[in-house]
């Protein structure tokens, strides 16, 4: 028997069966059709009356169809006859279940066993019901009057049931005993009702009205969400949860109904919340009017409201259920009716990405129709300044998945690169290939030109957008990129910027969105010409004015660059405290050659505080080989060097020290504020003994020291060249630089000054 919750609210319907059970041991028979959506009770309800009807001394003999076994002739017949066996007065062929294909045959064992004791005979699922045992139920259900059976047939409302079962369930004889969805005083009762763990009567009041709201009273799905609420203890939610026994539910009451209703229920939740009628009619492939049905069948059974599915949870175990072939499918099928109706790229775009997806799942690929690569552009363009980058990437990976003929719009692949380095820069690394070609083949005017050249300068690919840049005419583009090359690697596009210009820069930044990489440089290039006031400004625009702000190479960039200027300024902790948030958002190879600016921040934070155990862990964090031929590179070059000063290892700390005065001079830029070489290095040779001025020769390069000294020593141009195996054109260049940085005009004053030197610190240095 049913436990009490299966019975809530069907006192009613039990009470009539009870009811005509009575009638039948008087000798009066009769038949009645209980109805119901899946998931109402029905069976519950069969095995209570079996139960009663069992107490009370009648034979039950009891059916259930499957639609496995509906094309099994007489397959509902014969469970019935095989039930009797055993029993007595039935011939003997009956009870084996012979001469079953005779439509009386049925109704002579019944009106045998009746002729003892009442006879109650239960079909379930009778909408399964194989055609000629729908005949012999027709056939028994005209002669019951006179005998002592009950038949009660148990079953979903069908609208199109065979005729000899139609005729059954109209027959004047078959009372007709419907069962609804619970009411939420029902749903309350059922919370109050269950033998364990049963809610006190209060709680189940206070939970009612949201569980009937996410059930629609279905005792089948308040089954399902019982038992999630209980699994989710010892701290349970006061809302219900859909969780696998509510979508287990869900499965099975559409396992239950019919056909139709099912790929309505799949259609819905495929199209979400872009269903329409029209649109649901259109995807089905059927008139409007031929919905209706399904529609009321699954809001009868608690699943559907107000046109929709019930909530995301219903939604959810029905998308699920979905095999990956079918998934595709339909998936690929609403991409279709949304294209056909003027649906918005991205809604497009969305089922696109899901059918490739259920599709590589399966095993398989597909070809795509000819729109679906442009939508899925289309649909990344449009996301990518709504903030939706990851999205923007989905679209981008599926168009370059599909099969297209080779015929991609151009730079579609920038897009993506540009779209995967907001969530995951480092997964830009395996597109830098294709990018330098798109970096040839875009017009500088084409803002895809100017995000590929910044997502190589992220990378390193210095001498790449150097090249580029160098034929780009004199467009807002190429004057970003030109600008944020000029201070990331100065010398390859003149000087470095003046803040003014650099401001500009970032004004058209702030209106058209440029790539973010250039943003990081321009705001550094600010803060170490001075201009903190100006760089902290700008950082607030830029960061306010990028819709994609949210996103981790964002937020790293943000906090890098907030780290740079409180440490700029002083304030050590809360730079420390920005660095480390940097440096969480995104691993070093993401970083690609801007690591240097939170980790330059970080260990000078670091040693500031005396926190030279910290300061020695950023510096174990690996960096690229190319990072040390930008200015990034040379502010850490600064770090490590005052670290390590810091830390006592003077003469290593000089060597980083002279090595940013190499670069400077490779630039031609002198030390300035925020660039200052020479006050740590003065410190570094005091330390070691040796005095700034013993030093004659540090503002040479080491290749310029080394053509300097052998100059000085007395060898040709030819000999210096042999020797260093460089040109002897290369030679002279090099002593041009040196007379005119050392201001002397002969080699008899290089070797004055080489005596004076005496083998200084700085030769060791280098």
């Amino acid at each position: 028997m049913g436990t009490v919750g299966d019975l809530i609210r069907r006192e009613d319907p039990l009470r009539l069966l009870e009811g005509l059970l009575t009638d039948a041991g008087q000798g009066r028979g009769s038949a009645a059709a209980l109805t119901g959506s899946p998931g109402t009770g029905k069976s519950a309800v069969l095995r209570a009356l079996s139960a009663t009807a069992a107490e009370a001394g009648a034979t039950v003999l009891g059916a259930c169809a499957t639609e496995a076994e509906r094309g099994l002739p007489y397959g509902v017949v014969g469970q019935l006859l095989s039930g009797t066996a055993g029993g007595t007065g039935p011939p003997s062929a009956a009870r084996d279940g012979r001469d079953a294909d005779r439509p009386e045959t049925l109704y002579e064992a019944l009106r045998a066993l009746a002729a003892h004791r009442p006879v109650v005979v239960t079909v379930d699922d009778v909408h399964h019901t194989d055609e000629p045992s729908a005949r012999c139920l027709l056939y028994l259900c005209g002669r019951l009057a006179a005998t002592g059976v009950l038949l009660v047939l148990a079953g979903r409302p069908s609208s199109t049931p065979s005729l000899p079962l139609a005729e059954v369930l109209r027959h004047p004889r078959c009372v007709p005993v419907p069962l609804r969805t619970l009411s939420e005083d029902g749903v309350a009762e059922f919370l109050g009702a269950r033998p364990a763990g049963a809610m006190d009567a209060a709680t189940a009041r206070r939970l009612a009205p949201d569980w009937h709201r996410f059930t629609g009273g279905n005792p089948r799905l308040l089954h399902g969400v019982l038992a999630d609420h209980r699994d989710c203890g010892p701290v349970r939610p006061a809302r219900p949860v859909a969780g696998t026994a509510f979508r287990r539910a869900v499965v099975g009451c559409l396992r239950g109904a019919e056909p139709a209703v099912t790929r309505t229920a799949k259609a819905l939740a495929v199209l979400a919340d872009q269903v329409t009628l029209t649109l649901l009619a259109r995807f089905l492939g059927v008139p409007e009017r031929a919905v209706v049905p399904s529609l009321a069948a699954l809001e009868a059974t608690g699943l559907l409201d107000v046109g929709r599915l019930r909530h995301q949870g219903v939604s959810a175990a029905v998308l699920e259920s979905l095999t990956a072939e079918e998934s595709a499918r339909l998936h690929a099928r609403a991409a279709r009716v949304l294209y056909d109706t003027g649906a918005e790229p991205p809604v497009v775009a969305g089922h696109l990405v899901a059918a490739q997806a259920a599709r590589t799942a399966d095993g398989g690929t597909g070809d795509a129709p000819s729109w679906a690569v442009p939508v899925l552009a289309e649909a990344a363009r449009h996301a990518m300044p709504a903030g939706q980058a990851r999205r923007a990437a989905e679209f981008l990976r599926t168009a370059h998945r599909l099969h297209d003929g080779g015929q991609r719009p151009d730079g579609m692949l920038t897009t993506l690169a540009r779209a995967e380095w907001e969530s995951d820069p480092a997964s830009v690394i395996r597109h830098l290939p294709a990018l330098e070609r798109d970096l040839a083949a875009l017009r500088p005017d084409d803002g895809r030109w100017a995000e590929a050249a910044a997502l190589l300068l992220w990378h390193g690919r210095h001498d790449t957008v150097a090249r580029g840049a160098a034929g780009a005419g004199d467009g807002t583009r190429a004057r970003e990129v030109r600008t944020a090359l000029a201070h990331l690697c100065p010398g390859r596009q003149g000087p470095a910027p003046a803040p003014d210009a650099v401001e500009r820069v970032l004004e058209s930044l702030v209106h058209t969105l440029a790539p973010p990489p250039s943003v990081a440089a321009l705001l550094v290039a600010l803060l170490y010409a001075g201009e903190t006031d100006r760089a902290a400004r700008w950082r607030e625009l830029t960061g306010a004015a990028e819709p994609a702000g949210t996103t981790p190479a964002r937020q790293a960039v943000v906090a890098a660059t907030t780290a740079v200027l409180h440490v700029r300024t002083g304030s050590y902790d809360a730079g420390a405290g920005h660095a480390a948030r940097a440096l969480a958002l995104l691993s070093p190879a993401a970083w690609g050659v801007a690591v240097g600016m939170p980790l330059a921040a970080a260990v000078r934070a670091a040693t500031a505080r005396q926190a030279h155990d910290e300061a020695a862990r950023l510096l174990r964090v690996p960096v690229p080989d190319a990072m040390f031929r930008t200015r990034t590179g040379l502010h850490y070059l600064l770090a490590r060097g005052g670290h390590l000063l810091a830390a006592g290892r003077a003469r290593t700390a000089l060597a980083d020290f002279h090595a940013c005065r190499d670069l400077l001079a490779d630039w031609g830029e002198r030390s300035r504020d925020g660039l200052d070489w020479r006050t740590p290095a003065d410190r570094a040779l005091r330390r070691l003994g040796d005095t700034p001025d013993d030093d004659p020769v540090a503002v040479l390069t080491r290749a310029e020291r080394r053509v300097a000294l052998l100059a000085a020593a007395g060898c040709t141009n030819r000999a210096i060249a042999a020797q260093l195996y460089v040109t002897p054109s290369t030679v002279e260049q090099h002593l041009t630089h040196v007379y005119r940085k050392l201001r002397v005009r002969s080699r008899g004053d290089l070797a004055k000054l080489a005596a004076v030197r005496a083998a200084g610190p700085a030769d060791g240095a280098g």
